[in-house]
């Protein structure tokens, strides 16, 4: 008697067809994932610039292109992530629900990536790093020099900027982070605090004395240009004490800036840490405001679904250190001066 035996096609059909209707009888069917990467990335920018426009700036994409990779992930996981309105876009549950696994997912993604490279051998990448020019004159510099000793092959670019861009920068990708200060939440960064300097009034040398108990008439100050709600602040303490500024202008150079006050009378306020006390002694004088002392608060400033590379992590440590030794010094200044300030430098806390 002939047997005629069963395709093995059919076999396999008729098993895949039998575990499908399994998993719908127990409603235990998952949905597997059929988008792309790029679909994951314009959904977190859309989702975090409340914009499709925004979104495609950030990305380097078009509108349209932001909208159709949305609609394709809506299309597969067959829910809406987004209420569109006329002048933004909001999220719907699912779409705050979808956002937190994805954020987690491109962390992950880029911790993976960042723990293979490691096999390849001692680091070998670049950092894009921002800083605040208030850290640039004295600070950046000898951590530089002690970071390219102990990693030669890390090509790390300082990008000046004052920090009402930084925190634009750093969600974009242009940055890898930033260090300078953070007025009130921004789309796709988080921030935790890192240091703190005393604001101070700097003045030529030969002036002895930066002068912060003259009377009216007696003050005519640069101000760097970006730090309004810094200045918001002094001007408040200024007030307080009934001192009247003469004049004042506004120069986009921080070394610009520091030129002028050595040449004339003109004074600034820049925190302590723009200055050494040891090496600027014989230019300039500061005088922190006190009586409310007024303290600078840095951040660091990194991007919301990121993790810090090992080599980033490394310079911002060097980085406080050589703070902290500065800090120290004027520390010391100060007291000999008759001023007792709190110039601690924080590493902990979130903003």
């Amino acid at each position: 008697m002939a047997v005629t035996p069963v395709p093995q096609r059919n076999m396999v059909s008729q098993k895949a067809i039998a575990v499908t209707e399994a998993a719908r009888s127990t409603g235990t069917r998952k949905v597997a994932f059929r988008g792309s990467l790029q679909d994951i990335r314009l959904f977190v920018a859309a989702y975090e610039e409340e914009s499709f426009t925004a979104a495609a700036v950030r990305e380097g994409s078009t509108q349209s292109g932001v909208s159709h990779h949305i609609r394709h992930l809506e299309t597969i996981l067959k829910v809406k992530l987004f209420v569109r309105e006329k002048a933004r876009i909001t999220a719907t549950p699912a779409g705050d629900d979808y956002y937190r696994h994805c954020v987690e997912l491109l962390r992950s993604l880029d911790k993976a990536t960042d723990s293979i490279s490691r096999f390849a051998g001692s680091y070998e990448s670049a950092l894009e790093i921002g800083v605040m020019p208030a850290l640039t004159h004295r600070i950046v510099a000898p951590t530089l020099l002690r970071f390219s000793e102990r990693h030669p092959n890390v090509k790390v670019r300082i990008v000046e900027s004052y920090s009402t861009g930084l925190p634009a920068m750093v969600a974009a990708g242009d940055l890898d982070f930033a260090i300078g200060t953070v007025h009130g939440p921004e789309a796709g960064v988080r921030s935790r605090a890192l240091l703190t300097s005393p604001e101070c009034l700097i003045a030529r040398r030969e002036a002895n004395d930066a002068g912060l108990d003259d009377g009216p008439g007696q003050h005519k100050i640069v101000w760097a240009t970006g730090m309004q709600s810094r200045r918001n602040a002094i001007d408040a303490w200024f007030t307080a004490h009934g001192i009247a500024i003469d004049a004042s202008l506004e120069i986009d150079s921080s070394l610009a800036t520091l030129d002028m006050v050595s040449r004339s009378a003109w004074k600034t306020v820049t925190p302590a840490l723009m200055l050494d006390p040891l090496t600027d002694a014989d230019r300039f004088t500061a005088t922190p405001f006190h009586d409310p002392q007024i303290s600078l608060s840095v951040m660091l400033i990194e991007r919301m679904r990121s993790e810090m590379s090992p080599e980033g992590a490394e310079f911002v440590e060097l980085l406080v250190e050589e703070a902290n030794r500065v800090s120290s010094a004027w520390d010391d200044h100060f007291r000999e001066r008759g001023f007792h300030l709190d110039t601690r430098l924080s590493e902990t806390g979130t903003a």
